[in-house]
């Protein structure tokens, strides 16, 4: 009973994930190639953004899902010793459950002696953490449920230790909002649009997802529920609020950033806190 006030707080456009059968759903859905692919996108871009810090890391994930069954690279480097840690936030209790069954198997159990399943909003969370605590914070297509971007840089400054890191991948850049992608359907002011038109997005705009039954099928129909609100934030938006917060930034395709050829597009997000 106590918690649901917590849910009504942080969770504006987000109770598919308190759902059960739909959370087990849609983490069943995410069992797709291109989601593992981005997953080793992100891992890729942490472990180069990595690979002058000294163990142990202390890192999160925030709003992290169903699936820390990702990020090989990154695991390994954490069960070194001397161990890191990471925190796995998710504001939602049924997506953290599917998480540590995720892991519950022999091939990934030992991710159970490094993470710390944290049930929290991602601001929430970073508001309680204490300063400077942050070697590494990922975000895997989390930043576009954030509305208040301003705040979420504000405590990336505050949080991250000199050297450390935000990467994060980035569902969109571009103002023009298309009515389909892989898994999803973009809803405009809560409406369809038909497929050759597209809709222009300012920046803290919002916009509703409906996924697919079938990752990449858009005729196999919606999973029922499964329905979330995002916000658009442009590039000059992110790269303002860097200079406002004295944060490096780079933000573009994950090939450019690692001087890679071929594979899928992903736009990717790094802050850097140096000073």
């Amino acid at each position: 009973m106590e918690k649901e006030p917590n849910h009504k707080k942080v969770s504006v456009g987000l109770d598919m994930y308190f759902n059960h059968s739909v959370a087990e759903k849609f983490a069943e859905l995410e069992q797709n190639e291109k989601n593992f692919r981005v997953a080793e996108i992100v891992d890729d871009v942490i472990m180069s953004e990595i690979k002058d810090m000294k163990n142990p890391i202390f890192s999160a994930e925030l709003g992290g899902g169903a699936h820390p069954d990702r990020y090989d690279k990154l695991f390994e480097q954490l069960l070194s010793e001397p161990r890191g840690h990471m925190d796995w936030v998710d504001v939602a209790p049924y997506m953290l459950e599917l998480a540590k069954k995720y892991i519950d198997n022999e091939k990934y159990k030992e991710r159970l002696n490094v993470i710390k399943f944290v049930e929290n909003g991602i601001l929430e969370y970073l508001e309680k953490l204490p300063a400077e605590k942050l070697d590494l914070a990922i975000m895997k297509y989390t930043v576009d449920h954030i509305a208040d971007l301003d705040r979420l840089f504000a405590l990336m400054s505050q949080k991250l230790k000199t050297g450390g890191k935000l990467v994060a991948s980035l569902g969109v850049l571009d103002p023009q909002l298309k009515s389909i992608s892989t898994n999803a359907r973009f809803l405009y002011n809560g409406q369809e649009f038909p497929e050759d038109t597209v809709k222009m997005l300012k920046d803290g705009d919002s916009f509703t997802v409906k996924f697919f039954n079938v990752s990449g099928d858009p005729k196999a129909g919606y999973l029922k529920g499964a329905e979330t609100v995002k916000y658009y934030h442009s590039e000059e938006k992110l790269r303002e609020l860097a200079k406002k917060y004295n944060l490096d930034i780079s933000v573009g395709d994950w090939k450019e950033m690692l001087e890679k050829r071929g594979g899928i597009d992903q736009l990717i997000l790094v802050l850097r806190k140096t000073v």
